[in-house]
């Protein structure tokens, strides 16, 4: 996330840039091969796509104690929950009890 818009939206924007860019070169430079235009605008394309994704796709963190929001489907209750350290997971209680052997 950049901004609060996810990856692919900024992948999306600098593809379009990219795309601009090169129509552009192609259409005001006719002494230049577009062949070669196209190799240098795809190849810093690329650089700026990979540093799109080092930028957004940074692990998020949780510090014991954070609160966070769990968002649930249409119809029930969002909750917030707190970040901690036991990793021992807990079953939760249906209400449905195992038959007795």
């Amino acid at each position: 996330m950049i901004f609060g818009r996810p990856t692919n939206l900024w992948l999306g924007l600098a593809t379009a840039i990219q795309g601009a860019v090169v129509i552009t070169a192609v259409a005001l430079l006719p002494t230049v091969d577009p062949a070669t235009i196209a190799t240098i605008s795809g190849a810093w394309g690329a650089v700026f796509g990979a540093i799109i994704l080092v930028v957004a796709s940074q692990p998020p963190t949780l510090n014991p104690g954070d609160a966070y929001k769990v968002i649930t489907p249409p119809g029930t209750d969002n909750v917030t929950k707190v970040a901690n350290t036991n990793v021992t997971p807990i079953a939760p209680n249906t209400g449905v009890t195992e038959p007795k052997p």
